[in-house]
């Protein structure tokens, strides 16, 4: 049975631990297929923040070795992770994200932190976050044109910290139309959309995103889907994919995407 996990961040961005070590617990978890997706440079909206070329390229030297030195017993891929607003930078895989919007000249990070998030949605959209969330979304319908991505990554990120809606409903068509519209927009795309898993990991969300309710709107439309941990550590990979599993089967999903060797996805039983 494959196991496999293909979003994951290391020192060569926001992780905590080396490549090595990353590949050397997701053997030892029995993973088979294993990817790792740095941050693009992103230094446009946080000075620093992801890999700039030079970095770029010492990232995918050491993982090729890695590859190397794990050919027969796990395979290693080579990704990245766009920015809908970011530069692209190429990688044998995209994952196609929407981390940050612009308002009023102003960068937005969504996933920063909840005190940031607030603020902003106070001052820049006057504290309406159904407003907020449709101009998320509209970049979000965007992002395969503006990355040429492999896939969609966490779909719904501003939810992050929206814990039992509690900053706003998102059972309410002011937030579900402009989602939806957005999922339709990449799903017909082709592009397979991740459950991700990262946030649970790091105590911001008891469940995956994207939302149940996303999910079996993505399964009626006969999308297709993947499952990610979003690590940033060792011990994180693979998180709660017991968890993802069930809910992709509760939503209707019989198969799961994952890359394949060389290039290209195959799709297993869940």
């Amino acid at each position: 049975m494959v196991r496999a996990d293909f979003h994951t961040h290391t020192t060569y961005c926001d992780g905590k631990d080396t490549p090595r070590k990353m590949v050397e617990a997701a053997y030892r978890k029995g993973f088979t297929d294993f990817g790792i997706s740095g941050h693009a440079d992103f230094s446009c909206v946080e000075p620093g923040f992801g890999m700039s070329d030079k970095a770029l390229g010492e990232y995918k030297k050491e993982l090729y070795a890695l590859r190397e030195e794990y050919a027969g017993r796990m395979n290693i891929y080579i990704g990245i992770e766009l920015d809908a607003l970011g530069p692209i930078q190429k990688a044998e895989y995209a994952i196609g994200s929407v981390h940050c919007l612009e308002k009023n000249g102003e960068k937005v990070v969504v996933d920063d932190s909840e005190e940031k998030l607030k603020e902003w949605v106070s001052r820049l959209w006057g504290g309406d976050w159904y407003g907020f969330a449709q101009e998320y979304f509209a970049l979000e319908a965007q992002v395969f044109l503006r990355t040429g991505c492999d896939w969609v990554g966490h779909f719904d990120l501003l939810t992050k910290f929206n814990e039992g809606f509690r900053h706003f409903d998102e059972r309410k068509d002011a937030y579900r139309e402009p989602a939806l519209a957005a999922m339709r927009r990449l799903n017909e795309a082709g592009l397979p959309f991740e459950i991700n898993t990262g946030a649970m990991s790091r105590g911001h969300r008891t469940k995956p995103y994207p939302s149940r309710f996303l999910l079996k709107e993505l399964s009626a439309m006969g999308g297709r889907i993947m499952i990610n941990s979003d690590s940033h550590s060792a011990e994180t990979i693979g998180f709660a994919f017991g968890q993802a599993r069930k809910l992709a089967l509760a939503c209707g999903f019989t198969w799961l995407t994952v890359l394949k060797p060389g290039g290209g996805f195959r799709e297993i039983r869940l």
